[in-house]
């Protein structure tokens, strides 16, 4: 199909969206689990419920911070 119609292109987008923000919350887990330890639920659902700038943030603060706490 040459065009997608507006409510096909927003769907589209959206999703791509939530893919990129889910990847980048598992792979921050990834890294936080293998610095600290197993996350405790309360640090997952930050990191589920957490946008990409903020995310972002966090992949940062990683890379100095001594306890979890100091990432969040």
């Amino acid at each position: 199909m040459p065009y997608m119609i507006s409510f096909e292109r927003i769907g589209r987008e959206q999703g791509l969206a939530e893919g990129l923000q889910r990847g980048q919350s598992e792979f921050l887990k990834t890294q936080l689990e293998s610095k600290f330890g197993a996350l405790t639920e309360p640090y997952r659902r930050y990191l589920d419920k957490a946008n990409i700038k903020t995310l972002r943030q966090w992949g940062q603060r990683i890379l100095t911070a001594q306890t979890l706490d100091e990432v969040f």
